[in-house]
């Protein structure tokens, strides 16, 4: 069983270069190799003036797939989920990447491959334009990541989200925009928010980001936490100071705070 979707918007675009069906799409060898290994392969596709990345999964857990039914949902591949993921946010007013098509075969109900294509968004990648930013810049983005967290929290979404996985446009001291381009994959439905839960996915959230590299100042997490507080629905209410020293607590321990510079 194939499950195919096209944004009607692209239609005429993807038919022009043979992109127009699931095993089309799969099959293709076209556009520059940006990732690939055993799970997966992205590409980079021009499509005329159109620049769009392509994200195939080679193999599916069966496991993720009886975890969804026994949650009584229909089971996806990844790409699948994580096109709804940005349904569900765009829904909601987030700026998220467009989805130019998506699609997955299934076996016996179980999804066995799937794809995901998205447009480009125009920006810079929001971790780049952070180790290039003067300090005080560098607090404006923290701030403003801050108030996108808070509010992805608000509704439920506590997916693992970093500099790397936002596009900025604008400057930081004006008419910025934070678009999400990679979304999670396992469970891309919103969960119920609660104070509890959402310092602890935080705090996991920024220990993973730390992990990977994206390690941030006590001032930079000052301002973030103010954003972040700020931009929480009134039934999760959090103390910037209380959060603060949370997060500080949590990455002393293991040396992961950046001397300001």
């Amino acid at each position: 069983m194939i499950r195919l979707h096209i944004n009607p918007a692209f239609s005429a675009l993807l038919q022009d270069h043979h992109l127009g069906s699931y095993h089309e799409v799969m099959q293709s060898k076209v556009g520059e190799i940006v990732e690939e290994n055993e799970h997966r392969d992205v590409r980079r596709l021009q499509l005329a003036e159109q620049t769009i990345y392509l994200k195939r999964t080679k193999s599916e857990k069966a496991s993720s797939a009886f975890e969804s039914y026994s949650r009584l949902r229909l089971a996806h591949s990844k790409p699948f989920k994580e096109m709804l993921h940005f349904k569900y946010l765009a829904d909601l007013g987030f700026d998220v990447a467009e989805v130019v098509a998506v699609g997955e075969d299934l076996r016996f109900a179980i999804p066995q491959r799937g794809f995901i294509m998205t447009a480009e968004v125009s920006g810079e990648d929001l971790s780049q334009l952070y180790l290039a930013a003067g300090e005080r810049d560098r607090q404006r983005i923290l701030g403003q990541f801050g108030t996108l967290l808070g509010r992805l929290h608000s509704h439920g979404f506590y997916g693992s989200t970093r500099l790397k996985d936002i596009i900025y446009a604008g400057k930081p001291d004006a008419n910025s925009r934070l678009t999400l381009i990679d979304r999670e994959t396992r469970n891309p439905y919103p969960k119920r928010a609660t104070t509890k839960r959402i310092i602890e996915r935080l705090l996991i959230n920024i220990r993973r980001q730390a992990q990977q590299g994206e390690i941030f100042s006590e001032s930079q997490w000052g301002e973030f936490c103010d954003n972040y507080c700020d931009s929480l629905s009134s039934h999760a209410k959090i103390q910037n100071e209380t959060l603060l020293a949370r997060i500080l607590a949590s990455l002393q321990h293991n040396g992961k705070i950046r001397q300001s510079a």
